[in-house]
């Protein structure tokens, strides 16, 4: 009787899991003694929410605070440096596609399309600045294509004006007044509309959207709490807390000690 394909792997397999497994074993001894880790998932994680959030201009903030990217820990894919950085970027661009575009909403379909194009572009780069700059457009190109989808139905420009400015400004104090101004209209043009089209008031959004920002940081920042009640212009602390739980039915403490990636 004919075998199965995985019958046969089966059969194989277990030279490969030695071979690998001693081979692991050996390379995390060096890792530790020499100290090479892995020091990306904090970044990725960040990163990744912010492509599945659609949040461009966060995530090009986030992208222009860390000083050198590239020079992060990262593991050894290849021992030539090219090949190495088209391998860093292929399983990047997967991981981008996958978790966060389809994680975003986008359409399936299109989103591992854009990966196959973005492996083979990849392929073409003759530099690795080449390959860091197919890197930038992959992720900003995903990040657009999430807020497409994400783009309210039934709101008015003006109101997905005033949205875009609140998650722009979430580390700022915002009044009515500043939302007013940015889009030229009258407050109580912009209170009605805004209501009427979202379902919250501003101030309310202001409220969910800092919220937000909170979980996000809580998850995957090392920052401590009192840091991101300041960071996000909370009047104190306790407040923080307070409207914190009133949105989550938890504290920030807790959030973290349930959803930390850290």
């Amino acid at each position: 009787m004919k075998t199965s394909r995985i019958e046969q792997y089966d059969i194989k397999s277990q030279k490969y899991r030695d071979k690998l497994a001693i081979e692991h074993t050996e390379t995390a001894v060096t890792s530790k003694e020499e100290g090479n880790i892995h020091g990306t998932y904090q970044f990725e994680n960040m990163m990744l929410s912010y492509i599945r959030d659609g949040e461009k201009n966060k995530l090009k903030a986030f992208l222009a605070g860390v000083s050198d990217p590239e020079n992060l820990p990262q593991g050894k894919l290849a021992s030539d440096p090219l090949r190495q950085a088209k391998n860093l970027l292929i399983g990047l661009t997967a991981v981008v596609g996958k978790v966060a575009g389809i994680g975003g909403g986008m359409d399936i379909e299109d989103a591992y399309r854009l990966i196959d194009i973005y492996t083979q572009e990849c392929e073409k780069c003759q530099t690795i600045e080449d390959i860091y700059l197919l890197q930038y457009n992959m992720v900003m190109d995903f990040t657009e294509r999430v807020a497409e989808v994400k783009l309210p139905k039934g709101v008015s420009k003006e109101t997905y004006q005033a949205m875009q400015y609140i998650q722009d400004n979430i580390n700022a104090v915002i009044s009515i007044d500043d939302v007013a101004n940015e889009v030229h209209r009258s407050r109580s043009f912009i209170t009605r509309h805004f209501k009427t089209e979202t379902g919250n008031t501003i101030l309310e959004y202001i409220v969910e959207a800092k919220i937000k920002e909170a979980k996000r940081l809580l998850r995957y920042s090392k920052r401590s709490i009192p840091s991101i009640a300041n960071y996000l212009c909370f009047s104190s602390q306790p407040y923080f807390q307070t409207v914190f739980k009133k949105q989550t039915s938890m504290t920030p403490a807790e959030y973290r000690r349930k959803n930390s990636h850290l």
